[in-house]
């Protein structure tokens, strides 16, 4: 462990995670039991938690306090990327009936920061916040595919390329190949990789911020990945796109 990291924190840390696991809420035993930790370990740090905001309790159960969306709403605003894009994305979502995601990576996951449902839009879990592998996404794969190649070997190093589903790319030659297709088209496809029965067609956004970001339209295979529907959705993205980066730009 690295002596700078302060094995409280983490605990504690881990304590939010396992209410996540156990559905957002959890007793002391149900989750000193997930976690393989000491009911009297657990105690401490809920309390601690609660007195914060970040925890809440309920009865004999906690959940995660709404204190917590305090500092997740400055992660979203802080490089105005996340304010710029929302609008576009609620008319992608309008416009196409599916659903419209935006993607930052961070610590080498794609972090999903914002969704907007269309009226057709199919129920899957994209929700604020939810980390996903970069390589098993098409918003994760656009955004691969802006960056240079030592640091895609990096994230290939730090999380490895696992097969979320049959279809999720798992070799490092083959996930290249078609990172410099997408750099050569602007446009990046899951088929299946992330969630059986879906695709994603996704766009990568230049933008002043530091951190890579990408949009996209996820939708049943049956709807996305079918000729003029492709093509209309791939016009949406690019209009949405032109405008959230003039308006960064500009």
């Amino acid at each position: 462990m690295d002596d700078d990291r302060v094995r409280a924190t983490e605990t504690s840390i881990r304590m939010l995670e396992g209410l996540i696991d156990l559905d957002g809420e959890a007793g002391i035993t149900e989750l000193a039991t997930h976690l393989s930790v000491a009911k009297s370990t657990v105690y401490k740090h809920l309390n601690t938690l609660e007195s914060s905001g970040l925890a809440v309790k309920h009865g004999d159960r906690y959940r995660i306090g709404l204190r917590a969306l305090e500092f997740g709403g400055y992660a979203q605003r802080y490089d105005g990327v996340y304010d710029t894009a929302r609008p576009q994305l609620r008319k992608m979502a309008d416009e196409t009936g599916e659903l419209a995601n935006l993607m930052f990576e961070e610590d080498d996951w794609g972090v999903y920061v914002h969704t907007s449902r269309g009226e057709n839009a199919v129920e899957i879990d994209t929700q604020t916040g939810r980390r996903a592998y970069l390589h098993a996404t098409g918003l994760g794969k656009a955004i691969l595919a802006t960056l240079p190649e030592e640091r895609v070997e990096e994230i290939i190093d730090a999380r490895g390329l696992p097969a979320v589903t049959e279809h999720t790319i798992t070799e490092p030659r083959a996930l290249f190949e078609e990172l410099d297709e997408i750099d050569a088209t602007g446009i990046a496809y899951d088929r299946e990789e992330c969630v059986e029965g879906m695709a994603c067609i996704a766009r990568p956004l230049s933008t002043p911020s530091e951190r890579p970001a990408a949009i996209s339209i996820t939708g049943p295979v049956s709807r996305v990945s079918t000729g003029e529907t492709e093509e209309s959705i791939r016009t949406v993205l690019e209009q949405a796109g032109n405008v959230i980066e003039l308006n960064l730009t500009g």
